[in-house]
């Protein structure tokens, strides 16, 4: 399965312009390039929306991908609204108790996407989660907004991380094979592993941060996708800066 993660597009109103950034058409130019490069499906890892939910931007967003014709699956981040995400991209089917959880069919490699939209990954979640991997005894691939746990990035670390990684991490740690989890919210590319979990943050369609300093400071304005080829046993993946 050959997959493209963008995350943390954070589209605003055709006016707004923040840092000088002309957001949308960040979007379009690394939708164009995620076009270019053969894959099967497009992830968007969450803050679609610019500060909070809002209808009008999701349906221009779930209009462009269908203009480019993208087999593509959206979770929520931060500054999304699920009940509005849902509506718009047509995610009725991918609640199951009320939370947004999304895996791959039997056929295909073991692939999970789940919310931490709310800055915590709910119990109903954590359930669904800790159920999905004790049905598949094998390396598994995971996307999700939030990194499970503080990532070196002290800003991040220090005001915006996942509130409950405990139980998330005993839920992923129980699972006997790799977990390789895909992320965004950090505005950064880099990746850490522990025990069996190998996270990977994306870097954002908006801006990325200075990853070392204990204030908030934007580091660049380059944008990127990941590129990522799994087949349930090998997996490979590579940024890419458009």
């Amino acid at each position: 399965m050959r997959i493209i993660q963008i995350t943390d597009l954070h589209v605003g109103t055709p006016e707004e312009r923040p840092f000088d950034i002309d957001i949308r058409a960040n979007f379009i130019k690394v939708l164009k390039a995620a076009k270019a490069v053969p894959h099967d499906l497009l992830v968007i890892s969450g803050d679609l929306c610019l500060e909070e939910g809002d209808l009008a931007i999701y349906q221009w967003i779930k209009q462009q991908l269908d203009d480019f014709q993208f087999n593509y699956l959206v979770i929520p981040g931060n500054h999304d609204d699920k009940e509005m995400m849902v509506s718009t991209f047509g995610l009725h089917q991918q609640l199951q108790k009320g939370a947004l959880f999304l895996t791959s069919p039997d056929d295909q490699p073991p692939l999970v996407l789940l919310d931490s939209g709310p800055g915590q990954v709910d119990e109903t979640t954590l359930s669904l989660l800790q159920e999905y991997l004790q049905a598949h005894p094998a390396p598994i691939c995971l996307f999700m907004h939030h990194p499970p746990m503080k990532m070196g990035v002290p800003f991040m670390d220090n005001k915006h991380a996942l509130r409950n990684r405990e139980p998330l991490l005993s839920v992923l740690t129980e699972h006997s094979y790799p977990i390789s989890i895909f992320t965004g919210h950090y505005h950064v590319e880099k990746s850490m592993r522990w025990r069996n979990l190998d996270i990977h943050i994306t870097p954002s369609c908006y801006f990325q941060i200075d990853w070392k300093k204990e204030d908030f400071a934007v580091d660049h304005h380059n944008i990127a996708y990941r590129y990522i080829n799994w087949d349930g046993e090998t997996l490979e993946h590579t940024v890419f800066y458009v």
